[in-house]
């Protein structure tokens, strides 16, 4: 879900950045990261596409825009569960198969014993 994130202000210098520790701030600009200053005044710790789209979140559409467009309601779908004698048969078919064609030629041999002696 879509989470309200605090504009960004600026960026800051590595040495500005304070509250973290020399290895904390090797550790964040080896990942790629860099540090911003939000609107709340927090020091976060950003890829170039997360501020990117942070930035791009933050432009407001026309008035007019949001009027006439609809929001796409969408109801949780619920997962549909087989019963456990279906999931059964499905992951063993081919054992119950054999099983089967053995039964059946057991009472087969057994009904008719002329056929072996």
């Amino acid at each position: 879900m879509a989470r309200k994130h605090a504009a960004i202000l600026q960026e800051l210098e590595i040495d500005e950045v304070e509250g973290y520790t020399e290895a904390q701030k090797r550790y964040y600009t080896s990942l790629g990261f860099k540090p911003y200053l939000n609107e709340d005044g927090k020091v976060k710790w950003l890829r170039p596409d997360q501020h990117s789209l942070r930035i791009n979140a933050k432009l407001k559409r026309p008035f007019v825009a949001r009027l006439i467009s609809h929001k796409k309601v969408q109801f949780p779908r619920r997962r549909r569960h087989r019963p456990a004698l279906v999931k059964f048969v499905q992951r063993n078919w081919l054992f119950i198969i054999i099983v089967t064609i053995v039964i059946v030629a057991l009472v087969y041999i057994i009904r008719n014993p002329q056929l072996i002696f």
